[in-house]
């Protein structure tokens, strides 16, 4: 049967909370040397990345889907959840010698946010090309 070829990120969400406002940490006459941390009792973390949400959600309307990406050594949860869904991970490679992609969000009170991307493995094309 056809199936589309997802091309993109493959990364984990790690989002935070924090119980508090961010203004109110930050010291106008210091900004020139920003130096913080914001205490948060709990994440949670959800698979992410462009490849990875579009054949999910492919699949949850019974659409096959190949995805082509680069994941890293601690990919093995979400390649567990991505083949629940009957997706094709046979052209993804995975990096032993990197992390897969992350994000890491912290929203306040306000809903502002604070954010940062490790790129990790994803930084690294797929080369040479899978044969799909």
């Amino acid at each position: 049967m056809p199936h589309i070829l997802v091309s993109g990120s493959l990364a984990y969400d790690r989002i935070m909370d924090f119980n508090g406002l961010f203004k109110d940490h930050f010291l106008p006459e210091k900004m020139h040397s920003l130096s913080i941390s914001f205490t948060v009792e709990e994440f949670i973390e959800n698979f992410g990345g462009t490849a990875g949400n579009i054949a999910f959600n492919l699949a949850c309307f019974g659409v096959q889907s190949k995805i082509i990406s680069t994941a890293g050594s601690d990919f093995n949860k979400y390649h567990a959840h991505l083949r629940a869904r009957g997706i094709d991970l046979s052209a993804t490679h995975i990096d032993n010698h990197q992390l897969t992609s992350s994000a890491f969000i912290i929203t306040d009170k306000d809903d502002n946010q604070i954010a940062a991307f490790s790129v990790g493995a994803g930084a690294e094309a797929y080369l040479p090309m899978p044969d799909t």
